[in-house]
């Protein structure tokens, strides 16, 4: 079956890629060292996944028959008296209102189910032969797995089922802290403590952890992980390497991941030059990791204790922290709204009370409390990210002006991978059409393109499709310095990047020099100048300007261990 390396449908667009191949040379490098990574199914992993399945239990966090969902207890009428009977419409109305929230749960559940047992299929298929995965980009430049399912891409358990074919020599004790690390980071516990803590913390543990490895059914601590099934392979790793007297020649083939530190806040902090956005993101060197999501949650603490209503109270009861704050300050880079930042919120509130019985005194009804929190927690977000929500407008501002002129706002990704990108939001059209099924005839509603380009849309998209465009650019050429320092096998989600522990160092140090090189260059006035070569001499006019740069020196990215770790 014929793919296209870019996943895209307009026919101009692939024309223009097509023209345009000889320019774009180490992003078809990049694309074809990842597809030389050889892959087989992590059997451990699979054999355990199968018996949880088999027993429907949903020990770390696996997706189990959304059927098995208990119903609240409907209420029975005992005395048909006018008393008893309003007593009884109230408690019937609870329950509706109860079980309507367990058929949503189960309608969301469903699809997940299904996946993990699609996911398991698969890896039962590949049980007993090797694999590769064949890649493709999309508009932006990201490289995605084409196989859907049981990918490097996917679920914490999807990852967990598989490792690569040929791996390297453990060889020093510098490997070994590499995969120890690894292992404290899926956990979570340490994963915001400096390196030696997390090192130490491993090491006092590894009797506890190859004790998952060799019962993991009885043994279920490793449920608690933050990645539980990624942090179950890595056990059963140990637990191998421990069988050979941790002897140096060990040769290991897990997956190790390095993720970088919100890599979207990097992103606009690299571009403004932002000292203070650089150094919340891990820019900087620095003794320990410095948490943005922690920052806002100290902001937002702050203020409540300022207010002297009884909703501020019920916060600080509750407890604001990192959790909390994580999802909205993550999704700020991607143009995230108030009405998104509630929603998470919400949702974070709900997940705790679910899964760790947390409780609250919001009442049933969380709008009210959730929609008091969320001015507190944008205000504290935009104290802490200044540079962000500057290139941001900046951002939206020309793209509305390049789409009112009825262009697609296109650019190029930073030299050498100079991938074109064409963000094309088009308005939509409906057309209603009637067709006979059997007796009867449905109508249908039926959605296209029409050729006015969306200016509300285009202004929406643009910040989170020019970060990633820079993601994909970054791993690209990270791809190719670290091919060319020795690395042979390659794990990568975007802004994660995998390979085996002796390899480590040396991808570290690729994607640093990568991110430096793509912002040696002046990103932002680069894309602006494209944009303002598109536009009339009208509009070319109303050209805002450029925010100015700070001065943090990108050269000591090179030296921030927690950069990427």
């Amino acid at each position: 079956m014929h793919y296209n390396l870019v996943k895209a449908s307009n026919r101009r667009y692939l024309e223009e890629l097509k023209n345009r191949g000889h320019e774009m040379k180490p992003v078809y490098d990049a694309v074809n060292i990842m597809q030389d990574t050889e892959w087989v199914i992590n059997k451990p992993i699979y054999e355990v996944i199968l018996k949880l399945i088999n027993t429907d239990s949903s020990l770390g966090k696996l997706p189990t028959n959304p059927q098995e969902i208990p119903l609240p207890v409907k209420p029975v009428d005992v005395e048909n008296n006018d008393e008893q009977s309003e007593t009884y419409k109230e408690n019937l109305i609870k329950w509706k209102r109860e079980a309507s929230l367990v058929y949503k749960e189960r309608a969301k559940s469903k699809s997940k189910y299904i996946q993990v047992r699609q996911i398991l299929e698969e890896a039962r298929l590949l049980l007993d032969r090797s694999f590769f995965y064949p890649y493709q980009l999309d508009f932006r430049g990201r490289i995605y797995p084409k196989p859907a399912m049981l990918s490097p891409q996917g679920a914490d358990y999807s990852r967990a089922l598989i490792k690569f074919k040929y791996g390297k020599q453990m060889k020093d004790n510098i490997s070994f802290d590499d995969f120890a690390i690894a292992g404290a980071g899926l956990y979570g516990q340490v994963d915001k403590e400096d390196i030696q803590t997390r090192k130490e913390w491993v090491r006092e543990r590894l009797d506890t952890f190859i004790g998952y490895a060799k019962e993991p059914l009885t043994n279920t601590e490793w449920a608690k992980a933050d990645k539980p099934f990624c942090f179950l392979a890595w056990c059963f790793e140990l637990k191998d390497f421990a069988e050979t007297d941790f002897d140096a020649s060990f040769i290991t083939t897990l997956p190790i991941q390095s993720d970088c530190s919100n890599s979207g806040l990097q992103h606009y902090s690299a571009m403004m030059r932002d000292e203070i956005g650089g150094k919340a993101t891990n820019l900087v060197p620095s003794n320990k990791p410095e948490d943005v999501y922690r920052i806002v949650a100290q902001k937002v603490i702050m203020k409540l204790r300022d207010k002297t209503d009884p909703m501020a109270k019920l916060w600080l009861d509750y407890g604001i922290d990192r959790k909390l704050c994580k999802k909205p300050v993550m999704c700020l880079p991607y143009s995230l709204t108030q009405y998104s930042c509630r929603q998470y919120i919400q949702d974070h509130v709900e997940k705790e009370y679910r899964e760790n019985e947390k409780p609250h005194n919001f009442g049933k009804d969380l709008f009210k409390a959730t929609n008091y929190l969320t001015p507190i927690v944008w205000s504290s977000i935009n104290d802490v990210i200044v540079g962000a929500k500057q290139i941001m407008k900046f951002l939206k501002d020309v793209s509305r002006l390049v789409a009112s002129e009825n262009l697609p706002v296109t650019w190029t990704t930073p030299k050498p991978l100079n991938f074109p990108v064409q963000m094309m939001c088009y308005k939509k059209e409906s057309k209603r059409v009637k067709t006979k099924m059997g007796d009867s005839i449905i109508k249908l509603s039926i959605q296209s393109d029409t050729e006015e380009i969306d200016k509300r849309k285009t202004a929406q998209s643009i910040c989170p499709n020019f970060i990633h465009s820079l993601d994909a650019s970054v791993l690209q050429l990270a791809v190719i310095k670290a091919k060319e320092k020795g690395v042979t096998n390659f794990s990568l989600i975007h802004d994660s990047f995998g390979c085996v522990a002796p390899d480590v160092h040396k991808l570290s140090e690729a994607i640093r020099e990568a991110f430096c090189e793509v912002y040696e260059q002046d990103v932002l006035t680069n894309w602006a100048m494209e944009m303002k070569q598109m536009l009339s001499e009208k509009n070319a006019k109303k050209f805002p300007h450029i925010p100015e740069r700070g001065n943090l020196d990108l050269s000591l990215v090179k030296q921030s261990i927690f950069f990427c770790v």
